[in-house]
This record gives C-alpha cells, sequence and structure tokens, in this order.
C-alpha cells in the first residue's frame, strides 16, 4: 500500500516493446502527461539526465525508475507504470535491460522520498517483485500497488 498516492488503471501500460529507451521514458510519462500531473518539461528532463549522468534510474535488474526534479515540470505527485513484453536496453550491459518503467511525478523533495520509498519497499519483497513481472493485466499491479 501506498498510502496518499492514488494509482488507478488509467496509470498502468502494458507494450510488447518500444524502439529505444527515450522512447520508454516518454511512453510511461504518458498518462502522468496527459491527466496534468506532470508538463512536456518533465519528460524531456528526465530523458536529458539519462543522456547525462547515464542509466543511473535502473535501480535494479529490469527495473527503472525514471524522475526529474520537480520543478522540471512536476505538477502534483503521483506514479506511472509501463510493464514491456521486451526489454529495452538503457545502455550496453545487460544490467540495464529493463521491462518495467515505473516513472515517478513529485511537487517537492521530501514527498518524493516518500513515494520513492514505498515503492522500493514494494519492489525489495521478492514476492512481489515475481507477481509484479508475472502481471498480465493492469488489474494484477494495482492489487500489488496499491
Amino acid at each position: 500500500m501506498i498510502a496518499g498516492f492514488e494509482l488507478t488503471r488509467e496509470f498502468i501500460q502494458f507494450q510488447d516493446e518500444v524502439h529505444s529507451w527515450q522512447d520508454a521514458i516518454v511512453e510511461s510519462s504518458r498518462p502522468l502527461l496527459e491527466k496534468g500531473y506532470i508538463e512536456q518539461t518533465y519528460v524531456d528532463a528526465m530523458i536529458d539526465s539519462v543522456k547525462k549522468y547515464g542509466p543511473y534510474i535502473v535501480i535494479a535488474p529490469q527495473i527503472a525508475l525514471p524522475h526529474a526534479r520537480p520543478d522540471r515540470g512536476a505538477k502534483k505527485a503521483g506514479f506511472s507504470i509501463l510493464k514491456l513484453e521486451k526489454p529495452v536496453a538503457f545502455s550496453e550491459e545487460e544490467d540495464h535491460n529493463v521491462q518495467l518503467l515505473i516513472v515517478l511525478s513529485c511537487e517537492d523533495s521530501s514527498t518524493h522520498m516518500e513515494l520513492l520509498q514505498a515503492i522500493v519497499t514494494i519492489l525489495a519483497n521478492e514476492e512481489k517483485q515475481k507477481l509484479v513481472f508475472q502481471a498480465k493485466t493492469p488489474e494484477e499491479l494495482l492489487d500489488i500497488f496499491s
């Protein structure tokens, strides 16, 4: 349970594949952008950060948490999920192949840390992580993250 953060079906997407890690960030951000949680500048900032600092958003094998500084266009706290059937490479290293992207949007750094900690706690649970990668429907992911 992630207290204070609403996750609904509209924020969860499943896709077979994307062409690049940049496309993965764009696609995974789309629900937040369309619902007014973030501006396009936030999406651009996430991509620019990976270009500048490398794939630091890949926090574990197959899992990336794209985010940017709140002042780069975050309007409201929330997150969206994109689960890919075919991994996308964030670098040439195999450890940087990603199937699950969880985009974070927070209007301040304390909210950012709270949401990040809640998501990492869920993903650190091996059983829940296994269920995430087995999930085939938004409802299955909703059960895990809400």
